[in-house]
């Protein structure tokens, strides 16, 4: 599927940071509205109403990415931050990144005291995110203000993507979850299209802050009350005993039970059901972490989540098997046509 390879790289390229949503839903809400009624609702959450008659059937994923805040400017130019969402602080010396203001894109470093110069730390101290700063080489706090930055513009780690095994493994940042929102906007073509004919009424939603808590989901839950809720989102894999057999290459996977929610057994059941019908590889396991489906089922709706298995997940460096991508679409399309409901 070179489309949806060229679609995930096109997805994964525009920012997005929690709660700084407004250009990936710019971008999503062109690649869609054509195929059915398009609103943004009071917090952000992108819908696609592709109509349809009998029970709702409502697929999310999230499309904000993990990211950084300016807090403020030192009088040397230096500009400090503030961390959205779990990055972890090990990644964030010797990052590339890109200050998004009114103005437009400052390139930035985060840069970190060389080793032979660190006389107090020692050679294994994780430096915290508080005691580091970017470098966008400005040579005083008028200097940056100069450039357009301000106190709360978002920050992202730059986006290399990478091709790996000869094209069939991309490496890259905002894997998780542009990859779910690659998988909803191929629906959304196919239903639009006529090539899927979805059963019940089908929603589609690229909801806002997941990485900070579930809240776009909190909020769709109070205004949707779909029959079934489907999360696709990414799954960690390939650490035993945590997530125990997921794997790349092996397919979707259903995941019964996170730090969120627990799957209704009935509701996994049948969705294996259909994957082996329709000859879709899929794998079930345990994650960490939860997704948009915690936060409807918490508000009594039926729900589960899907994950695209990905290593190294929340790095700059996201590993995910292109035929695990291709799987989940597949997947997806099935559920639209024959939704585990009644």
């Amino acid at each position: 599927m070179d489309n949806l390879r060229g679609l995930l790289e096109d997805l994964i390229k525009v920012p997005g940071v929690s709660g700084y949503e407004d250009p990936i839903r710019s971008h999503i809400r062109s690649l869609v509205e054509a195929y059915g009624r398009v609103y943004e609702d009071n917090v952000g959450n992108l819908v696609l109403d592709l109509g349809g008659e009998g029970e709702t059937i409502l697929l999310a994923a999230h499309m904000d990415e993990l990211g950084l805040v300016v807090t403020h400017i030192e009088e040397d130019g230096m500009v400090r931050f503030r961390k959205i969402g779990g990055i972890d602080d090990r990644i964030l010396p010797n990052s590339r990144v890109t200050v998004h203001t009114e103005k437009g894109e400052v390139p930035g470093v985060i840069g970190i005291t060389p080793p032979h110069l660190q006389l107090d730390r020692g050679d294994q101290r994780v430096v915290a995110w508080h005691e580091l700063g970017i470098d966008v080489g400005a040579e005083s706090r008028e200097d940056a203000e100069a450039m357009g930055i301000r106190v709360l513009d978002p920050v992202t780690l730059d986006k290399n993507i990478a091709w790996l095994g000869g094209g069939r493994t991309i490496a890259a940042r905002a894997i998780d979850d542009r990859s779910g929102c690659a998988v909803l906007v191929e629906l959304a073509r196919a239903v639009g299209e006529g090539e899927v004919k979805p059963r019940g009424r089908l929603l589609l939603a690229w909801t806002v802050q997941e990485e900070v808590g579930l809240r776009g989901a909190m909020a769709l839950a109070e205004t949707i009350r779909p029959g079934l809720f489907i999360a696709v989102d990414t799954m960690s894999c390939c650490l035993p005993g945590i997530t125990g057999s997921a794997r790349l290459g092996g397919g979707p996977v259903i995941r019964a039970v996170d730090n969120a929610y627990i799957a209704e057994r009935k509701l996994v059941s049948r969705i294996e059901s259909l994957a082996r019908n329709r000859g879709i590889d899929y794998q079930v396991a345990t994650a960490g972490g939860g997704t948009d489906a915690g936060a409807l089922q918490r508000r009594g709706v039926r729900a589960i989540a899907l994950g695209i298995p990905v290593k190294y997940s929340h790095s700059s460096v996201e590993v995910m098997r292109l035929r695990d991508l291709e799987a989940m679409v597949d997947l997806a399309k099935a559920l639209a046509e024959d939704p585990p409901i009644g």
